[in-house]
C-alpha cells in the first residue's frame, strides 16, 4: 500500500496537476471536459452541479453553463449618458503594494467617486493614505477592520453604514492568489480590466446600471476559473445563511456568482445582507483557508440576493483572454441592449 500510495502521489504531483495546470491556461475547454467527466462526478458536495449533471449528462450541462452564458460587450457600440448616479467605491486593500494600482483605476470612472478603503494595520493604513492623498474624485476614507471575513467582512460589515448614501457602488479588493499562481496569474488584471479597464467601460456598465431592472453586474468568468463555478464545500453553509434572510435553496439550483467576489451593485439589491445583523464574530480569524467558510458563502450567495429584492444581474465582457467559450452580445443602440439585457439575463432562484 505504500508503494502504491507514493506511486500515485508521485505521477498526481509530477504529470497529472502540471498536465491540467497547462490545460486550464492553454484549453480551457478540454481542462472542462476533464473536470465534469472524471472527477467532478464524484463530488456529492457540490449539489446543483452534480445533480444537473447526474440527471442531464455532460452535453446538456455545458449547453447551459457555456453556449447560453450570454455576456454583454462592453464598452458599448453606442453612446448615451448614464444615470445620474451618486458613486461609491468599497475597496479592501490586504496588500498595499497595490494601492497605486487601484487608486489608477478608480480614475478610470469618468464621474465623481468617494472611496472606503478597509485594511487590517495601521502600517497599511499610513501606506494607503499616502497612496491616495492626491486622488482628487472624491472623498476617501481609510479604517482599519479584524483580519476576518477576507474582503466580503470589511466591505459589507464594516462599511454598511455608508450604502444608504449611494445609488451605485463598486466592491474591489487587491486579490492575489497564492494558492494556485500558475493557473490564477492572471485572472486580478483581467477582472480590474472588466471591471474598471477604461472610462469607456465604466460608461457602459453604469449605461447598463441605468435599468431600473439591473441590481448587479460583474464579469464573465476568467477561463481557467470557470469549472469552480459551483457550491464545491460551501453549499449547507449558503444555504443556512440565505434561510437567516428568509431565502430558500435546495440541490437543485445550479449555482452563480461573482468569483473573486468583485462587482458592481446597487445597495438597494443587498439590502438583506446590510440588515443581516451580522458581526466580525460570526467570522473565523484568517488563516489562510481556501474554501468553506462564512465568506465563501456570502460570495456565493450575493446574486440570491439580488434576485429576492427584485432585481435581475448579468454579466459583461470587456475583453481578455475568454478562448471564445461563452457568447458575447454587442449593443448598438438602447433598444438593442435593453433586449440583450433580456436575452442574457438568467435566475439562480430558479430550481432546476
Amino acid at each position: 500500500m505504500g508503494i502504491y500510495r507514493f506511486g500515485r502521489n508521485f505521477l498526481r504531483a509530477h504529470f497529472i496537476k502540471p498536465l491540467l495546470d497547462f490545460c486550464a491556461v492553454n484549453n480551457p475547454k478540454l481542462y472542462e471536459y476533464i473536470f465534469y467527466n472524471i472527477s467532478h462526478k464524484f463530488r456529492r458536495e457540490d449539489c446543483g452541479d452534480a445533480f444537473f449533471l447526474q440527471a442531464e449528462g455532460f452535453n446538456d450541462f455545458v449547453q447551459l453553463k457555456r453556449e447560453k452564458d450570454f455576456a454583454l460587450k462592453v464598452p458599448l457600440n453606442f453612446s448615451a449618458p448614464p444615470g445620474n448616479f451618486k458613486i461609491a467605491a468599497v475597496v479592501h486593500i490586504f496588500y498595499p503594494e497595490l494601492a497605486d494600482e487601484m487608486k489608477n483605476l478608480l480614475r478610470n470612472i469618468p464621474c465623481a467617486v468617494d472611496v472606503y478603503i478597509s485594511t487590517n494595520s495601521s502600517e497599511k493604513k499610513i501606506a494607503i493614505e499616502k497612496v491616495f492623498d492626491d486622488f482628487d474624485k472624491g472623498s476617501v476614507t481609510v479604517k482599519i477592520f479584524p483580519n476576518r471575513g477576507r474582503d466580503v467582512a470589511p466591505a459589507f460589515i464594516g462599511f454598511r453604514e455608508i450604502f444608504g448614501g449611494y445609488d451605485v457602488c463598486v466592491h474591489l479588493h487587491t486579490k492575489k492568489s497564492l494558492h494556485a499562481e500558475k493557473i490564477l496569474s492572471g485572472w486580478r488584471d483581467y477582472i480590474y480590466e472588466n471591471l474598471l479597464g477604461s472610462p469607456e467601460i465604466v460608461g457602459g456598465i453604469l449605461q447598463i446600471l441605468s435599468n431600473e431592472k439591473i441590481g448587479a453586474v460583474f464579469p464573465q468568468h476568467f477561463a481557467p476559473i470557470r469549472v469552480y463555478i459551483n457550491w464545491g464545500t460551501n453549499y449547507l453553509n449558503t444555504k443556512n445563511f440565505l434561510r437567516r434572510l428568509n431565502i430558500s435553496v435546495d440541490e437543485r439550483n445550479l449555482i452563480e456568482f461573482p468569483a473573486g467576489s468583485m462587482f458592481w451593485f446597487k445597495p438597494k439589491a443587498l439590502a438583506p445582507l446590510f440588515d443581516s445583523g451580522l458581526t466580525f464574530d460570526d467570522f473565523p480569524e484568517e488563516c489562510g483557508q481556501l474554501d468553506g467558510t462564512l465568506a465563501h458563502a456570502i460570495e456565493r450567495a450575493f446574486l440570491f440576493i439580488v434576485e429576492a429584492t427584485g432585481f435581475c444581474w448579468v454579466k459583461i465582457d470587456g475583453g481578455g483572454k475568454n478562448f471564445d467559450m461563452t457568447p458575447t452580445l454587442q449593443s448598438n443602440s438602447q433598444a438593442e441592449l435593453d433586449a440583450n439585457i433580456s436575452a442574457a439575463h438568467h435566475s439562480v432562484l430558479k430550481s432546476r
